[in-house]
């Protein structure tokens, strides 16, 4: 007798995707904060990735599943009060920090990216950086790690008029959504790792910040949502097994690998397979299975705030040695990432929790709150557009003063 499909129930709260979020946004941190620890820190982007296109495609067929059809409209809403409040704020603290205390020779490449950033384009930006000798090696800016944000929304643009596709034409041809979902799906995902890997070959950096080579990415955690949105029932001891050997795929890589120049290519499937196989187990209920870790509460906290301690970090990691005048040192560094913890715990507490659950903050209308964050979008975009600007002409004033 067929089993029939599980339906997709709410996947946002699970002990197992919060303690993925924690050991991602974590090796990011060590990456940042001690490069020789976790050297290839950087992977736990990819655990991102995978959860976020496990989560949204999960929240998109649940849509359909239950109204029918997918609302762009607060599908795109919804995003926006989970990812736009606290990230502008990031931009916005950002640029009054590097008008306050950084010199103006730097604002113009600093400015650059925080405008990119604001308009979710700054994987592109540093991509095409990579390609001119002379930006190639420029120093790190505050916003840089907005590229995987910016690479994330881009995928939001495009991923859920897939969906809308395959369901309509499902639906034209009376067959179940699934017949198309998955071939469609899996196509584009399957183009995306092939050219993955044949540009990493021809160029990594190039590969490492484009949207096209990391859609692969969210396709096979969006797969696993169709196909398994659900962890199994019983089979404990396969699924504890799963769950082990998925975190030693991603724990392993971040503290081992050391050839950045052939990243992503095929060691991203490392981190990816690894996340994968640790949503796909759950948490099996056996004495040796990681669950019992996951649950901690510690571990779970982490998680719940790793949106904002990924976007808070690295700017305070930046600008302190700007304050102090010099290098962070290995002690000041334990301080930072304290510092970090409590600022992310705060941007979680009161700016994401109010406008991700309206009923119990922001009551305003949604376009009252597009606006708003709209309005400080422009402000930031603005500031950088005009303050380098008039740092240059300050510069070029202070020359013909000198000549004077």
């Amino acid at each position: 007798m067929a089993v029939p499909p599980q339906p997709f129930v709410r996947s946002t709260v699970r002990p197992e995707i919060q303690a993925l979020r924690a050991l991602a946004v974590g090796a990011v941190v060590l990456h940042h904060g001690w490069p020789a620890v976790a050297p290839a820190g950087y992977m736990g982007v990819d655990v991102f990735f995978v959860v976020s296109g496990f989560l949204i495609t999960g929240l998109l067929l649940r849509d359909a599943e239950q109204r029918g059809r997918i609302p762009l409209g607060s599908f795109y809403l919804r995003r926006a009060r989970r990812i736009l409040p606290a990230a502008v704020t990031v931009l916005a603290v950002v640029s009054v920090l590097t008008i306050a205390v950084v010199p103006q020779r730097e604002w113009r490449s600093w400015f650059r990216e925080i405008v990119a950033s604001a308009l979710y384009s700054e994987n592109w930006q540093l991509a095409i950086d990579s390609q001119i000798p002379r930006r190639a090696d420029l120093e790190s800016t505050p916003v840089q790690h907005y590229w995987s944000l910016s690479v994330e929304e881009q995928f939001y643009l495009f991923w859920p008029l897939l969906l809308i596709v395959a369901i309509w034409f499902a639906a034209r041809w009376g067959v179940a959504s699934r017949r198309v979902l998955l071939p469609l799906l899996g196509a584009v995902t399957l183009a995306s790792f092939v050219h993955c890997i044949v540009l990493t070959a021809q160029d990594p950096d190039l590969a490492y910040f484009s949207t096209f080579t990391r859609t692969w990415e969210f396709g096979v955690g969006g797969l696993l949502a169709l196909l398994a949105a659900t962890p199994l029932r019983g089979h404990e001891r396969v699924r504890a097994a799963a769950s082990l050997a998925g975190l030693v795929l991603i724990a392993v890589p971040i503290v081992a690998f050391r050839s950045p120049d052939v990243f992503p290519g095929t060691v991203v499937l490392l981190p990816v397979v690894g996340t994968l196989a640790v949503i796909w187990a759950g948490m099996p209920r056996l004495a040796w299975s990681p669950s019992r870790l996951a649950a901690l509460r510690p571990v779970q906290w982490m998680g719940d705030v790793s949106y904002s301690l990924y976007l808070w970090h690295w700017p305070i990691f930046m600008f302190v040695p700007y304050l102090t005048g010099v290098p962070s040192p290995p002690w000041l560094m334990v301080l930072l990432v304290a510092f970090s913890f409590l600022v992310a715990s705060l941007s979680k507490r009161y700016i994401e929790d109010p406008f991700r659950t309206p009923a119990k903050g922001v009551q305003a209308r949604p376009s009252i709150v597009i606006g708003a964050l709209a309005a400080v979008i422009a402000l930031v975009v603005g500031a950088g557009v005009v303050a380098p600007s008039v740092a240059a002409e300050r510069t070029v004033a202070c020359s013909r003063s000198d000549r004077d």
